[in-house]
């Protein structure tokens, strides 16, 4: 049971970075909201859901955006007057975030000795968007002045799972870069 909460200390760790630098290669700064903050508004919500396996551990990541932030950080929309509406548009933007954003954290997680494999995200759309994990789950929440993000992460490990500390040298890829194996 330690184990497992030492991995999800890690884990939170590891997305709260993640998110932060995904969304400022966009020009969006966020911040992640203290624990007294709430910058989840009952607004409108896009959420993807993505999943995630391996051999010791598996679960879900749910990325949680308002549309004002899925605008801001999608280079399509912009300024773009027109497409600012597009639902299509943003869902396709909030999914591919989330894939990001997974991505990310599987190259820090390699990193660690971890190897996940990724899902195809779904996208849904509505008001008042939450999981219900099988454990009491508390979001990771960023905020910006004009929108919010969350995320939640549902992780299940291997008993006896231990995670490796994040070395000092940085030999892994960064994102984007492309790997060719045997």
């Amino acid at each position: 049971m330690e184990q497992e909460i030492e991995f999800r200390r890690a884990f939170e760790q590891v997305t709260v970075a993640a998110c932060e630098d995904l969304f400022s290669r966009y020009g969006v700064t966020v911040r992640r909201a203290d624990e007294k903050e709430d910058p989840l508004s009952p607004e409108f919500f896009l959420c993807s859901v993505i999943g995630f396996t391996g051999r010791d551990v598996r679960g879900t990541l749910v990325l949680a955006l308002t549309e004002e932030l899925s605008g801001l950080s999608n280079p399509i929309v912009g300024t773009n007057a027109k497409v600012t509406t597009d639902r299509v548009i943003h869902r396709d933007w909030v999914g591919e975030l989330s894939n990001q954003l997974l991505g990310q954290i599987k190259i820090d997680l390699l990193r660690r000795g971890v190897e996940i494999y990724v899902n195809l995200p779904a996208v849904l759309q509505g008001q008042h968007l939450a999981p219900l994990p099988r454990r009491q789950l508390k979001p990771l929440k960023f905020a910006l002045a004009n929108g919010a993000a969350a995320v939640w992460i549902e992780l299940e490990t291997r008993e006896g799972f231990k995670i490796e500390s994040a070395p000092g040298t940085d030999e892994s890829p960064a994102p984007g870069d492309t790997l060719l194996f045997d």
